[in-house]
């Protein structure tokens, strides 16, 4: 009659993540987390301004009132340093900043960084 051989047990293995930690020690896990704190803390709080240095010359309240000085402002100053093909104009109650499809996101993070959004609409132009 054959033997019947049993293997061996075998210890089970290990999940990376304990391989980590254990490899770390606590203070090197601590240090790692406190790393990793700081990267996030930087992602989300870094953000460069669209336009360096500029400040809206009026407050929202202002621009509510003369709609016709908020699309000058952007004419002027805002839409030439951002996107040479958009445009704004008095809309009804709003001003309506007309760009491209490819421009279209960039500029409307960027005007609306600097002026109210119940001011502003956008549109694409082909």
């Amino acid at each position: 009659m054959p033997q019947i051989v049993t293997p061996p047990e075998q210890e089970p293995k290990e999940h990376p993540g304990f391989q980590i930690v254990r490899w770390l020690r606590p203070g090197g896990a601590a240090i790692v987390l406190i790393i990793f704190i700081l990267f996030l803390v930087f992602c989300f709080t870094s953000g460069r301004a669209p336009i360096k240095g500029y400040e809206p010359p009026e407050d929202a309240e202002y621009y509510a009132e003369h709609l016709d000085a908020l699309a000058a402002e952007l004419n002027d100053v805002v839409l030439p340093q951002i996107d040479e093909n958009a445009s704004a104009e008095v809309t009804g109650d709003t001003v309506t900043v007309s760009t491209t499809h490819d421009a279209y996101v960039t500029t409307r993070a960027a005007v609306l960084k600097y002026f109210d959004r119940t001011l502003v609409e956008f549109a694409e132009t082909p």
